[in-house]
């Protein structure tokens, strides 16, 4: 039987915890793994990212760059860095409790902890989201502390910004999640069946 990755990506800097529990080929490449974590997260992917591999509890923008992973750009950010098309998920993580990290926004810095929990055998097609808890906070709302602003207003009637609140989360509460959408999203990066 094939051989998984389960990965949890989890959002540092919230409590409750804002994560996904998802199985991957390890041979996924790190672009892919982008792509999964936007779909798994809810993220709309429309800023720039980067991985890189931490020492301990090291933040992503004190990761030396020989142990970062960047997109190239036309404009030459990432140059330092190592060339993430060139890197397999496998080439990073290799036990349980490994880590990486995955940095979107950078201005936002949505900061994801990628921690390899497990590795099974299943015939699941992959990639497979297994778990949610808790959506992402609305994109370019300031990261970790202004997400906690927006928040605080959405559920305070009196609070100044609590009508730019309701328009940023919509209908529903901080925090609600979607689990189907996220499932859907996720589908569409597996493979389309062969057709006879």
């Amino acid at each position: 039987m094939p051989i998984a990755y389960q990965l949890r990506f989890e959002l540092r800097d919230f409590k409750p915890a804002i994560y996904r529990d998802v199985l991957v080929d390890p041979a996924i490449t790190l672009p892919k793994l982008h792509k999964l974590i936007q779909a798994a997260m809810g993220w709309e992917d429309v800023h720039m990212h980067g991985f890189a591999k931490p020492v301990k509890n090291e933040r992503f923008w004190r990761v030396p760059s020989i142990r970062r992973f960047e997109k190239r750009t036309p404009q030459g950010i990432g140059e330092a860095a190592n060339n993430e098309t060139r890197f397999r998920v496998m080439d990073l993580l290799q036990e349980p409790k490994d880590k990486l990290l995955y940095l979107y926004d950078f201005g936002d810095d949505w900061e994801h902890v990628i921690t390899l929990t497990a590795i099974v055998e299943t015939d699941i097609v992959l990639p497979h989201l297994l778990k949610a808890q808790q959506a992402c906070p609305p994109e370019d709302c300031g990261g970790p502390p202004g997400a906690q602003h927006w928040a605080s207003a959405w559920y305070d009637k009196h609070h100044e910004d609590h009508g730019i609140a309701l328009g940023m989360f919509g209908d529903h509460e901080p925090g609600w999640l979607d689990f189907e959408a996220l499932q859907k999203a996720v589908k569409k990066l597996q493979p389309k069946p062969k057709k006879a």
